[in-house]
């Protein structure tokens, strides 16, 4: 009976190790996931993507625009294993739309971007308002 008793409190101490492990490492996966959102919804942020959306379609955020809107999809940004924060975004609401960031902090502040690209969709688009 004895041994029972101790083979008992062994195995809940060791599921509450783990338990306390898993917690642990699941809200620190929220934090990483809280600042991702942060930077990338950061007015130094959306600057950065702005100044992209207008060398594409200088009418761009504007009703004139091939451009009109963009959302931030907070569910895929991820860290580049090279450096920056890989953002994603949807324009004029639709899903198809999509413009790619890797994020780049300069250290003061301020993000630039070391490339930007879209999908053929948007270049489709976007090469029909240069033709009209």
């Amino acid at each position: 009976m004895k041994t029972s008793k101790k083979s008992m409190i062994i195995l809940f101490s060791i599921l509450a190790v783990i338990g306390i492990a898993v917690g642990g490492c699941s809200m620190h996966q929220y934090q990483k996931k809280q600042e991702m959102i942060a930077i990338a919804t950061s007015d130094e942020a959306k600057k950065v993507y702005e100044e992209y959306l207008k060398k594409e379609d200088p009418k761009a955020l504007t009703e004139e625009g091939i451009i009109k809107s963009y959302e931030i999809d907070k569910e895929k940004l991820s860290y580049n294993p090279i450096g920056g924060l890989m953002v994603r975004l949807f324009l004029n609401g639709k899903k198809d739309l999509r413009m790619n960031f890797n994020l780049i902090d300069n250290g003061d502040g301020t993000y630039s971007t070391a490339y930007y690209g879209y999908t053929g969709d948007l270049n489709r688009i976007l090469e029909e308002g240069k033709n009209d």
